[in-house]
């Protein structure tokens, strides 16, 4: 199902400038089937018809046959091109390039530690190499607050020049581990200045595509509202989170993309703090529930403060002019709306 027009469109007035500067361009995009790859293909798609800025996107999957039958608007062949592989191994391309957006790592927790580290190390030093021997000067690489670690109670806002990273004694710290050293790879392979090498820190997102049922609270707890059903919080419900919209996020990446500094990594969300529990009101009041029933598995350790979750903006804000347009409030009615068309 196609992202809202009124999204796409927002997305192209807000960026015009940067979708501008990639007019005539050649995109390779790694994830183009994630919730990120999805928006940003969809966002480069609309831009190109409406703005005519002949694009080319190659998009790298393991199962594009799949993805044109799901999404067939995403899939004019003198646009967008798919390529079949694994971003480990893939074939390179005979096409010359001259952008890539790496964001291939999906977030949701379903394969092994082990294989979550090797997909985003390997992975991104193919992708790498391949940038390499095609002389791509702009490059993308999609990484995450994850490299944060857990985050001091004494931190309220992380930036990105905060030393803390993923205990190496955690199994569960695959995926921070490897983007901290995919942002690594990044810094290594631009060493000579040929590569402008840029990294998108990531943090909570919400909008169309976000999976519902996986370990996103937000996700959970739109499914929950939609089926009408008692929402469930796993932990204590004292957690911070922040959440920035879709149309954001794709507006944030383009710039990065087109404006951002060489060997500089940008936080990429809101620092708008909510608790779990408060998410939890929020979005059964937007979906017109007056009474909601929340149920709270944990409880809160006495004289623990609450765990955060929020990125320190003022980088993006400062050097590229970027803020988030989208509230929480109206990031959460978007949402549900598209999902409630999605499932109707």
């Amino acid at each position: 199902m196609r992202i809202f027009e009124s999204d796409l469109k927002q997305i192209t007035e807000q960026a015009t400038p940067d979708l501008l500067a990639l007019r005539r361009s050649h995109i390779f995009l790694t994830g183009g089937t994630g919730y990120i790859g999805r928006w940003l293909l969809e966002a480069l798609c609309y831009a190109n018809t409406v703005l005519k800025l002949e694009l080319k996107l190659t998009v790298l999957s393991r199962a594009p046959d799949q993805f044109r039958s799901n999404y067939p608007h995403l899939s004019d062949r003198l646009v967008v091109n798919f390529i079949e592989g694994d971003i480990r191994t893939f074939q390179f391309p005979q096409d010359a390039f001259t952008h890539v957006i790496h964001a291939a790592t999906d977030v949701i927790a379903t394969n092994p530690a082990l294989e979550t580290f090797d997909v985003i190390v390997s992975g991104t030093k193919r992708l790498l190499d391949f940038c390499l021997e095609k002389r791509v000067e702009h490059v993308l690489l999609l990484s995450s607050g994850a490299i944060y670690g857990p985050i001091p109670a004494t931190i309220d806002l992380v930036f990105e020049d905060y030393s803390g990273a993923p205990r190496v004694s955690d199994l569960g710290a695959a995926y921070g581990m490897g983007k901290l050293a995919a942002e690594w790879l990044g810094t290594a392979y631009s060493a000579d200045r040929s590569m402008a090498c840029k990294a998108a820190r990531v943090f909570a997102q919400i909008g169309p595509h976000l999976a519902l049922d996986k370990q996103f609270a937000a996700g959970n707890f739109l499914l929950h509202a939609i089926k009408k059903e008692p929402f469930l919080i796993k932990g204590d419900g004292t957690a911070l989170r922040s959440y920035m919209y879709g149309t954001d996020l794709a507006v944030w990446l383009l710039r990065i993309l087109v404006q951002g500094e060489a060997g500089r990594a940008y936080n990429v969300g809101s620092s708008d703090a909510i608790s779990i529990y408060e998410l939890a009101k929020l979005t059964a009041e937007v979906a017109g529930i007056v009474t909601p029933i929340i149920q709270i598995k944990g409880k809160p350790l006495l004289g623990q403060p609450p765990e955060r979750y929020i990125p320190d903006i003022s980088r993006a804000r400062d050097e590229l002019a970027l803020d988030v347009r989208v509230d929480l409030r109206d990031a959460l009615s978007r949402t549900l709306d598209w999902f409630r068309d999605h499932h109707r």
